[in-house]
C-alpha cells in the first residue's frame, strides 16, 4: 500500500485502539473522576523534553482533560473500543467505521489522540526516528506498524476528519 492510501479497515483500527488506550492513559492521572483538572496529567514538560513543541504543551494538556471527563462520562466505551476493535475485518471494517463515526464519544476520543499524535510527531521523520514511546509492549498492532506508513495512516485520518492541529 502506498503511503498516500489509508485503508478503512487500518482508519477503523486506530480509531478504536486510540479511543481504547485512552482509559489506560487517563488511570494513571493524579485526579480523580469527577475532580479532574489540567494539572491531573502525568505529562511532565521537563521529562517529555522533545517530544513536542512546547508552545503545544497546554494543547495537549487540555485535550487530555477533555478526554479524561469523556471516559468518566462513558465508562462503558472502554469495553465497546475493544470489543470492535477485535471484530474488525476487511470485509466488516465499512460497517464498523460507520458505527464508529456515529459515536460521539468514541469519535471524540479517536480526535483527541489523532490531534495529540500530530502534536507529538508533527513530521514523518520525527515519528520514525523516535518511534511511538506511548506504545505497550503488548500492543502488537502498534508494535508491527511503526513504521512512515503509519505516520501518514495518522496524518491521512487527520485531514480526511478535519482533526488538524
Amino acid at each position: 500500500m502506498s503511503q498516500q492510501e489509508t485503508s478503512v479497515e487500518t482508519k477503523t483500527r486506530i480509531i478504536l485502539d486510540e479511543a481504547n488506550l485512552t482509559f489506560a492513559e487517563i488511570s494513571v492521572r493524579k485526579d480523580k473522576a469527577g475532580e479532574r483538572t489540567v494539572d491531573g496529567s502525568v505529562w511532565d514538560d521537563g521529562k517529555m523534553d522533545g517530544e513536542f513543541d512546547d508552545e503545544d504543551f497546554q494543547k495537549i494538556l487540555d485535550l487530555q482533560l477533555e478526554a479524561a471527563r469523556i471516559c468518566d462520562a462513558h465508562p462503558e466505551l472502554e469495553e465497546k473500543t475493544d470489543t470492535l476493535f477485535q471484530s474488525v475485518t476487511p470485509e466488516n471494517a465499512d460497517d464498523i467505521f460507520k458505527q464508529v463515526m456515529e459515536n460521539e464519544g468514541i469519535k471524540n476520543l479517536a480526535r483527541i489522540s489523532v490531534i495529540i499524535f500530530m502534536f507529538r510527531f508533527p513530521t514523518v521523520q520525527s515519528f520514525v526516528n523516535k518511534g511511538h514511546p506511548l506504545v505497550l509492549a503488548t500492543d502488537e498492532y502498534m508494535l508491527e506498524n511503526s513504521t512512515a506508513q503509519n505516520w501518514h495512516d495518522y496524518n491521512h485520518i487527520s485531514q480526511e476528519m478535519d482533526w488538524t492541529v
